[in-house]
């Protein structure tokens, strides 16, 4: 089971939003798209992203390409709980 939403057909609201809904503990929130980069660097902070690799949204222009970077370098999987 994969532990993020595809970025590729959403919107910055709705992707952020599901992103927020599932990441809630760690209450991100969301923000306006003009801010992605705040909240891509607080996405980043999370212990299970920092530990994958996920990419600084600082060397990126925008939401969209960092987010498909993300999900297409980082181990997104969630291992089976016995």
């Amino acid at each position: 089971m994969a532990i993020v939403y595809d970025s590729r057909d959403l919107t910055w609201d709705t992707w952020c939003a599901r992103m927020a809904e599932l990441f809630a503990a760690n209450q991100l929130g969301t923000v306006p798209e003009n801010e992605w980069t705040l909240w891509a660097s607080a996405l980043a902070g999370i212990g299970y992203f920092t530990q994958s690799g996920c990419p600084d949204p600082r060397g990126f222009t925008n939401w969209r390409d960092w987010a498909e970077q993300m999900t297409g370098s980082m181990n997104l999987a969630v291992p089976n709980k016995i």
